[in-house]
């Protein structure tokens, strides 16, 4: 089945560029582009779009709008970043609000190509210049907010948390653990509410601090990842399997 793309950017050339270029991939076929938020979510709603590729901030508004309107009227919309920004801030928040993908525009088209295709497997993909150094001290200033354990935490949880922090949905967890998902929901419920975060990043840092995904999140395309902050130009990726 082909990938079902959206492109949002508001410079025409970027639009068409990697319209003609996605188009002669077999297995994506580029449904349409917008330059803004609002025809996109219209687009993504009417069209049935999966993936959402879209800059930072498209005429002077932030990512977090469009993810928070696709949410809203297209839950299954999966939004990638593809920007030229490579400040932690901005990334944090995009992640925060909950784009799956963080890929540079300096990356080349083949990094923008394999997130994608990660993203559409249901996985999270980070740029290779996403430095790991940083994304342990992001682990860490979230994790030291949330040290305290109201209570124990069992043997079948931890092993929920540590694929939490290899970015691994509810269903992927429950095959692997061979369980239903709703018993992972439980888990993963229980989890959130005796270490006392309330979202998927924020659990995923935890995990980092905890040791759960190995250090430095290596190997680096071996995995998915929930959550990175900062990109610098000599830094390793996390890729979902």
């Amino acid at each position: 089945m082909a990938l079902r793309v959206l492109l949002v950017d508001d410079v025409d050339m970027v639009r068409n560029g990697l319209r003609v270029a996605l188009c002669s991939e077999h297995d994506v076929q580029v449904a349409v582009a917008a330059d803004n938020f609002e025809s996109a979510v219209s687009l993504a709603v009417e069209q049935g779009l999966s993936l959402v590729v879209s800059e930072l901030q498209v005429a002077g508004r932030p990512l977090a709008e469009l993810v928070a309107a696709l949410k809203a009227r297209a839950p299954d919309a999966r939004v990638l970043v593809l920007t030229s920004e490579t400040r932690e801030a901005p990334m944090r928040s995009a992640i925060t609000a909950g784009a799956c993908a963080y890929v540079f525009k300096e990356d080349g088209y083949s990094e923008l190509l394999e997130a994608l295709r990660v993203a559409d497997r249901g996985g999270r993909f980070f740029s290779e210049t996403i430095e790991a150094g940083i994304l342990d001290q992001y682990a860490e200033r979230i994790a030291s907010r949330h040290g305290a354990i109201a209570a124990p935490i069992t043997s079948r949880e931890r092993e929920v948390l540590a694929r939490i922090g290899q970015g691994q949905t509810n269903k992927m967890i429950a095959k692997d653990l061979r369980l239903s998902v709703k018993t992972v929901e439980k888990h993963r419920s229980n989890l959130m509410r005796k270490v006392g975060l309330h979202n998927t990043a924020a659990v995923t840092a935890y995990a980092i601090r905890q040791g759960l995904v190995g250090e430095h999140l290596a190997p680096a395309r071996a995995m998915q990842v929930a959550s990175a902050p900062s990109p610098s130009m000599a830094g390793r990726a996390t890729r979902s399997t």
